[in-house]
């Protein structure tokens, strides 16, 4: 009788054990957003990652990357981003930012652990749209946030002319994106 038991438990574990881990693994991959391409560096020198960023999936959902992390630094001396590339549930392109030394989860990323994803051609570049790059535009963007960063991490307020500094930054950065928008969308019938 015990024997009986014994194998009705072992068939029922066959059975079902391959569906169970199935879904197991489907819901921790069931992440919103497709990855399209991963690139790592600054708007002037960046190389794409998306291999090795699979790679790094495959092994372990969160981690901290770097220069160490993709094995290249591709813009010595300069802060460099992790920029993903998506696709979102209702297709529309999503990018998301890493700054060096920050943790990347993968939960977000729909197939991250099994690495299925980046199968898809890219020709986006580093801002992540199809135009083209506008390299002066985008460095005086990170030179600013750079300026910014430094300011709100400068000590006491320098009366009211550090706070006045900082906002004067968003102000720019707010125009040089609305430039780069302009340029983009006025190009091809064309404008410059």
């Amino acid at each position: 009788m015990f024997q009986i038991r014994l194998i009705i438990v072992l068939l029922l574990t066959v059975v079902f054990l391959p569906g169970t881990l199935a879904a197991q693994n489907t819901s921790s991959d069931a992440g919103q957003y497709v990855i399209l391409s991963a690139q790592y560096g600054t708007a002037l020198h960046h190389v794409d990652v998306t291999a090795r960023l699979k790679e790094l999936a495959r092994q372990d959902r969160t981690f901290r990357m770097g220069n160490n992390t993709f094995g290249t630094d591709p813009d010595p001396g300069q802060v460099k981003t992790l920029r993903i590339y998506t696709r979102g549930p209702n297709g529309q392109q999503r990018m998301f930012e890493y700054r060096e030394g920050s943790t990347v989860d993968g939960a977000m990323f729909r197939g991250w652990g099994g690495g299925n994803w980046g199968n898809e051609p890219w020709g986006g570049g580093w801002e992540g749209s199809r135009y083209e790059t506008q390299p002066e535009m985008t460095t005086a963007i990170q030179r600013l946030r750079e300026a910014q960063q430094n300011l709100e991490a400068a000590s006491r307020d320098k009366g009211g002319h550090r706070a006045k500094a900082i906002q004067y930054i968003k102000q720019a950065i707010a125009e040089v994106e609305a430039g780069i928008q302009y340029d983009n969308t006025h190009r091809s019938k064309g404008e410059r």
